[in-house]
């Protein structure tokens, strides 16, 4: 084991580490870029923000400033549960596909008069 090089590992598990990390806490989160520098490139990324999960949040209430900070870069970078909590539509393709869904569904639901119809249980 004395040859194992983290820097050898691909980028894809470091941001699977990255987002195990951070959704536990923040103070972790940071301490994890500064110990390896695999980590601070990855934390450093648009795409890590974009894709965070933003779920376990509420476990960072003690730090309500650095949440706020990494909420925004969330939020910027266009991840859209950040967007749904600011109450925002993204402009995103699968936000346009969802929405489209929705409106065939309600509209079949309007189309069907039965109120017990298996259609209408979408």
């Amino acid at each position: 084991m004395s040859n194992f090089n983290l820097a050898s590992l691909p980028s894809s598990l470091f941001h699977k580490i990255l987002s195990k990390v951070a959704a536990c806490h923040l103070r972790d989160f940071g301490s994890a870029r500064v110990a390896f520098s695999g980590f601070n490139q990855i934390g450093r990324e648009e795409y890590f923000y974009r894709s965070a999960d933003l779920l376990n949040l509420n476990n960072w209430i003690d730090e309500a400033n650095a949440l706020r900070t990494f909420r925004l870069r969330c939020y910027q970078a266009g991840n859209l549960e950040a967007i749904y909590m600011r109450g925002g539509k993204p402009k995103h393709t699968l936000y346009k596909m969802c929405t489209v869904f929705l409106h065939i569904r309600q509209a079949r639901r309007r189309a069907c008069s039965h109120e017990a119809c298996s259609r209408c249980r979408i």
